[in-house]
């Protein structure tokens, strides 16, 4: 499977997992337009997604990117760079690809944020993504993860900008909640937890 295919797999799982469940088969089908094969590719991993046994599983779309043997932006990223070993994939989103790698000099691990190759000639994603880093390294709460460092990656592809980030170890709140519904004081000191990281940027002129 090429680079480019998986991109199309990820954003339609992404898409699909934003609609009710009894949704996505229809809505499938409509977005991919006639192309059976990659429907059918899109609905396998949603229905990896769907039977995932308890949160504590691997997610589906990191399953699937390592069965066919994918990393998320091979192209475009090392497996090591300066001073940082690459692990493996963690996530993609609209804004960028995450990889969980070990900063060599403090002996840490650490996230690492790029900006998908596709996007680098995109001048407002890369206004965006170095909006975020300033925007992110600007408060200073719990709440709110630390930026390390950014960045801009030289690769065979051009110029690749990332960003550095604290790792912090644990489930996503989306994959909790797929495990079925939070005991009410677990749910309270999630949202209290989220407001404050709020409040604290709102405080800082930033809305989110």
């Amino acid at each position: 499977m090429d680079v480019a295919r998986w991109e199309q797999i990820k954003e339609l799982y992404h898409a699909a997992l934003e609609r009710p469940e009894v949704e996505r088969a229809a809505w499938l089908a409509t977005a991919c337009a006639g192309d059976e094969a990659l429907q059918r590719e899109a609905a396998a991993l949603l229905a990896a997604h769907t039977a995932a046994p308890d949160f504590l599983a691997v997610p589906a779309l990191e399953r699937e990117a390592k069965a066919a043997a994918v990393t998320f932006a091979r192209p475009a990223i090392a497996e090591q760079f300066s001073h940082y070993q690459i692990l493996g994939p963690l996530g993609a989103g609209g804004m960028g690809e995450v990889y969980l790698a070990r900063d060599t000099a403090l002996d840490r691990r650490v996230a690492i944020k790029v900006l998908p190759a596709r996007f680098t000639a995109d001048a407002e994603r890369l206004r965006r993504f170095t909006s975020e880093a300033k925007t992110a390294s600007a408060l200073n709460h719990p709440n709110i993860i630390t930026i390390h460092e950014i960045g801009q990656l030289e690769t065979a592809i051009g110029s690749v900008p990332y960003l550095v980030t604290e790792f912090i170890e644990g489930e996503t709140l989306r994959a909790c909640l797929q495990a079925g519904k939070l005991p009410l004081t677990q749910a309270l000191d999630l949202v209290l937890q989220i407001a404050a990281a709020l409040a604290a940027a709102h405080q800082a002129g930033i809305v989110h």
